[in-house]
């Protein structure tokens, strides 16, 4: 984006969404959608949508050692999130997602499956719009609105809910541009990233790739 400085243009940014489904012992993860775009122009440049059909909860008090690519199960959480990892390039790359704390979850207990994807620093959608929407109460709908996106009312599919996050994302980035709140892509990251729990050794891929794909 013109505004911004060239280490943003040069970021690719990962809109990362996932859906969920409450049940009898906690939160299930039902479908994963991201929608990557460039940070020089918006352009999109991919995206994915992949339903989870397995009944496992997100978050449980007995902590599992995560499963490698060849024990996951067809349908499953670990797969899907595999399937967004294999559209990274050697561009730099974050996850944006509205709060983050629910992707970040599953990226962590899937990280054998996605170690680069789980290795990304993650922003905040939220805490940006915030930054530009002084006085506006509420999460992403008010700020949404105050930011000029149209939300359909009532809960959105994870492919819905990646494209209204993405818009937030935009808008938020350009105003606070436009208000001189800042140019850099550092300073976003100051403002609204949170680095990942750290991915094991053993999951991480060759390091030849490593210093390009988690920058």
């Amino acid at each position: 984006m013109r505004m911004m400085d060239a280490e943003f243009s040069s970021t690719t940014f990962v809109v990362l969404d996932v859906e969920l489904h409450s049940q009898l012992g906690g939160l299930v993860p039902t479908a994963v959608a991201a929608l990557a775009l460039s940070g020089k122009d918006w352009r999109p440049l991919w995206r994915v949508h992949r339903d989870i059909q397995e009944e496992r909860t997100l978050f449980s008090e007995e902590p599992r050692l995560p499963r490698l690519p060849h024990d996951l199960p067809g349908g499953s959480a670990g797969l899907a999130l595999r399937e967004v990892e294999r559209h990274l390039t050697a561009q730099p790359h974050r996850i944006v997602a509205a709060l983050g704390f629910i992707e970040a979850a599953l990226l962590h207990n899937e990280r054998a499956a996605c170690p680069r994807l789980a290795s990304l620093t993650l922003w905040d959608a939220v805490a940006l719009a915030r930054r530009v929407c002084p006085g506006v109460e509420g999460g992403l709908e008010p700020l949404g609105q105050n930011l000029g996106v149209h939300l359909r009312p009532g809960r959105r599919p994870a492919t819905q809910e990646a494209w209204v996050v993405t818009q937030v994302f935009q808008r938020a980035v350009e105003r606070g541009a436009i208000e001189s709140r800042w140019s850099t892509l550092a300073q976003l990251e100051d403002i609204a990233g949170t680095a990942p729990k750290p991915v094991e050794e053993k999951y991480l891929p060759p390091s030849a790739v490593q210093g390009s794909l988690f920058d």
